[in-house]
């Protein structure tokens, strides 16, 4: 019969022994992900975004009440269904608007893609960005470029999709693609997708916005920053984001929440989402003008911008 002494130095070392191995177990599970993450967000590519957004601007106009307004949003969804995303669709919402001296009453269009989560279905993540744009002077119902604000955010999205099929990832949490419609008209479509997303009782875990990443006339990278807003209820999300920064790209980051009731997370922040909203530094000359063009883009920029929203969504996921 073994005395107590022997069986408390015995049971000692097997709770040492545990301890040891969840502890290898955990920074081997880290490491993992670690290494997932940084192989993908490798794969971010400037050429790609600058493609997109070259196809994007050649659209002509992007302007809201546009005739080719739902023209706009089924080529983004056809865009993702030849990346394979055979859900890719429309989701429709109505406003009324008057714009000028004439009454819109008009149905307007989201575009929605996702991979369905392997564990928690449920569980959604969304990275988004809103397609239309305006002009300050000019007809916008002819021609409106929109490259930087906001072919840039959208081109993040298809971006960040295109390398996840490319390395076949398959996250616990689902992640949903979203194009936003009539966001420069009063975010008409963030608002509408949010208010449905809390009557049907989503459960997002968080929603990831990039709104005019593009614009950076600085030639020194080591330079660039990129400015991270957030919310009341997302500060923990904001610093996550500020880590993967670190971590993942070659930016600095800045705190800064003017501006952050402009976009299209914030309709997602009122309704008890976390959210966040990713913006360049340096405030772009040729906003809501016809100067807003491919041509004075940093897609090199861009592509360490978008970095963050994919680190995001694959490191926890």
């Amino acid at each position: 019969m073994k005395s107590s002494s022997t069986s408390f130095v015995l049971a000692l070392l097997g709770i040492a022994l545990f301890i040891v191995t969840c502890t290898k177990d955990k920074d081997s599970e880290t490491a993992d992900r670690e290494a997932l993450t940084r192989r993908i967000t490798k794969d971010i590519n400037a050429d790609s975004l600058r493609a997109d957004v070259t196809w994007l601007q050649g659209m002509g106009t992007r302007f809201a009440l546009a005739m080719n307004h739902r023209d706009v949003a089924a080529a983004i969804a056809g865009k993702l269904k030849a990346m394979g995303y055979a859900n890719a669709s429309l989701d429709s919402f109505q406003i009324d608007r008057m714009y000028g001296d004439v009454r819109y009453i008009q149905w307007q269009y989201n575009v929605v893609a996702s991979i369905e989560g392997s564990k928690m279905p449920d569980s959604v993540c969304i990275v988004g960005a809103h397609y239309d744009d305006n002009l300050k002077t000019g007809n916008p119902f002819d021609i409106v470029p929109g490259a930087n604000d906001n072919a840039s955010g959208v081109a993040a999205m298809l971006e960040i999709a295109r390398v996840m099929t490319k390395n076949n990832f398959h996250p616990q949490s689902t992640i949903k693609f979203m194009a936003f419609g009539a966001e420069e008209l009063g975010l008409y479509g963030s608002i509408d997708y949010a208010a449905k997303a809390y009557e049907n009782g989503e459960k997002i875990r968080m929603m990831l916005n990039n709104d005019m990443i593009a614009f950076e006339p600085g030639t020194d990278p080591s330079a660039w920053n990129v400015v991270i807003k957030d919310y009341d209820n997302s500060h923990g999300l904001r610093e996550e984001a500020e880590k993967m920064c670190t971590d993942y790209t070659s930016l600095g980051h800045v705190y800064d929440n003017t501006y952050n009731q402009q976009s299209d997370s914030y309709p997602f922040s009122l309704k008890g989402y976390k959210a966040i909203f990713f913006f360049a530094e340096v405030m772009d000359p040729g906003y809501h003008s016809l100067d807003d063009l491919v041509t004075n883009c940093n897609f090199d920029y861009s592509a360490e911008i978008v970095k963050i929203s994919c680190a995001l969504l694959v490191y926890d996921n």
